[in-house]
């Protein structure tokens, strides 16, 4: 097909989403919500073409599983790895027990929030044994993100791929097409990282242990003194907020602990403040400010030290901190940002957050009252539901788990196991309106919806078709077997810049169209784009896990390129291998 002004135009919307998801212009779902905006003004989606993801079962089935999966974690809470983190395990075989579990899991229930239950967990086990996070946390995404490929629910990539099937008329894909790939790839994967991965992982310090042991590099005290100008008046008549390298974090007045502080919060005598930012301003602003005085015996605040990850689908992407309303919304102060493993310098109030941002906050909550919030990922040991008897947890967690084995295997329809688990859930009491609200991701609907729209513009517009005969041409044959390799490159490749919904979604239409050229049954190279998808090990931001460790490990981008190549290489090797043997390409 020749390459017209309309397939130039498409594929020039296509490059310019990918550098926005990249580079993180604006935060994930506006970029795609933008690009079907446009194909909409173009002409090149119809209204009901763009929202017809709406209607998508396998969409919806999404979101039902996410809902499932939070009322799971609510009845087992941590009593369900009671005895995967005893203290007497070595490091290796804590690792491998880790892994086995995880991937287990993630076969069944989403890998999200899997991943953010249990990095806390995995961190105090290391603090108690002596051994830095970083040699688990990696692990812990890599064997949920294969464990995720076992079956259909594991990911949202495996139902993005069955919703696309079935709007194409296409045959939906059995339990068996992801099960014993699956399984091939996470055995091995367990294998590479007991072996060899565990070798190339850093042993990177904890960064709330650094905050802790070296306090005043972050947080400084100064004090209200008696008959000071300031008593009586509010933070902001004081002058004290919008400071230009400081912001008040803290007060502690007596017993009482205020935190995050008020603009209206009145100054009283003998008020301890505590500012975080660049501390060694604090000088300029004693001078700057009569009435204010370095205590003589420094007391120290009654500190709740808390840290967060940014997910990539976070709107908060994008945003000034100081534009966003953090300290309302999260009830809780930024001390420090650390990105790609760096603290993040110059005034934390200007700073635009990013995807993968590991913040350190300060908060007078142990654990915040967004512990499950989708724009923000505590990194805190989530509070367990008590209002049922232990016997009656594990009744009602083994029926729902049963419903969703039900449905991967064909026994019941996959929406209707999901949609009963949540009401055992609901009627049981364990899932309320209001966890249903927190645990629920607009700007994930958002994306997946878009996501669909934008691969039915490719399709209608023939430029997956233009995009198919180029891979063909790359591989100089027409060869089922080379095609299925350059299309799983690709994929793998695109992956590793965007989110692996967006890359299943991109590529669908390509690799049908590719099929259809070659004359064979599209649902090898279906699969092998499926795969391909989930398959980012080498980058921190192809895949939500990755970025959920990448600042709770300490890690670098190198730290992914270094223990995910390899990886990525036997993983490509065993999909592409097993994809040409049991279809019979």
């Amino acid at each position: 097909m020749d390459f017209s002004i309309l397939h130039g135009f498409v594929t020039g919307v296509l490059v310019l989403l990918i550098l926005s998801l990249y580079r993180e212009w604006v935060n994930p779902a506006l970029s795609f919500f933008l690009v079907v905006l446009i194909f909409l003004i173009g002409g090149m989606l119809t209204p009901a073409e763009a929202l017809q993801g709406l209607g998508n079962p396998q969409l919806i089935v999404i979101f039902l599983l996410m809902l499932v999966t939070a009322g799971l974690r609510e009845l087992l809470g941590s009593n369900f790895f009671t005895r995967l983190f005893r203290p007497g395990l070595s490091p290796r075989a804590f690792l491998l027990r880790l892994m086995v579990s995880v991937s287990s899991v993630s076969a069944f229930l989403n890998n999200t929030p899997i991943v953010a239950f249990l990095i806390p967990y995995v961190r105090e086990w290391a603090a108690r044994k002596g051994v830095p996070a970083s040699r688990y946390l990696i692990p812990l995404s890599y064997a949920t993100i294969l464990g995720g490929m076992i079956t259909v629910v594991g990911t949202s990539t495996n139902l993005i791929l069955a919703g696309l099937m079935t709007s194409h008329g296409l045959p939906m894909p059995s339990f068996t097409d992801f099960m014993y790939l699956g399984l091939l790839v996470t055995v091995v994967g367990w294998i590479y990282l007991y072996f060899i991965g565990y070798h190339l992982l850093p042993e990177n310090r904890s960064q709330l242990d650094a905050v802790k042991e070296n306090r005043t590099e972050y947080i400084v005290e100064i004090m209200v003194y008696e008959k000071s100008p300031l008593v009586g008046k509010t933070v902001k008549e004081a002058g004290l907020r919008n400071l230009r390298e400081l912001f008040l974090a803290e007060i502690v007045r007596g017993e009482e602990v205020i935190s995050p502080v008020k603009p209206d919060e009145v100054l009283q005598a003998n008020d301890l403040l505590f500012f975080s930012g660049n501390t060694r301003a604090i000088s300029r602003l004693v001078q700057a400010h009569e009435g204010l005085r370095f205590p003589q015996q420094p007391v120290s605040g009654v500190f709740h030290f808390v840290e967060a990850v940014v997910p990539a689908n976070s709107d908060l992407i994008g945003k000034r901190i100081r534009d966003s309303d953090f300290r309302r919304r999260f009830n809780a102060s930024i001390i420090a940002i650390h990105r790609n493993g760096k603290k993040v310098a110059g005034r934390i109030g200007e700073t635009v957050l990013a995807g993968g941002d590991f913040l350190l906050l300060l908060t007078n909550e142990q654990t915040p009252k967004f512990t499950t919030h989708d724009n923000l990922y505590f990194v805190s040991r989530p509070e367990q539901y008590n209002g049922l008897k232990p016997g009656v947890k594990w009744i009602i967690a083994t029926s729902c788990i049963l419903l969703l084995i039900a449905g991967i295997i064909g026994l019941l329809n996959l929406f209707t196991a999901s949609l009963l688990a949540l009401s055992i859930f609901i009627l049981s009491g364990v899932m309320t309106y209001e966890r249903i609200r927190k645990n629920l991701d607009f700007s994930l609907l958002v994306v997946l919806v878009s996501s669909l729209a934008i691969a039915t513009a490719l399709e209608k517009t023939g430029t997956a078709n233009v995009i198919a005969d180029a891979i063909l041409r790359a591989s100089s044959s027409a060869d089922p077997r080379t095609g299925l390799v350059v299309l799983f490159a690709a994929t793998i490749l695109l992956t590793a810049i965007v989110t692996n919904p967006a890359a299943v979604s991109m590529m669908f239409p390509v690799a049908v169209s590719l099929a259809e050229r070659l004359h064979i049954n599209p649902l090898p190279y279906c699969i092998a784009i499926a795969f391909a998808a989930s398959g980012d090990f080498m980058t921190p931001i192809g895949y939500q896990t990755n970025l959920m460790v990448y600042g709770p490990g300490g890690y670098t981008f190198r730290d992914f390129v270094r223990v995910g190549t390899p990886l990525t290489i036997i993983y490509s090797l065993l999909c592409i291998g097993f994809i040409v043997w049991y279809y019979q390409l």
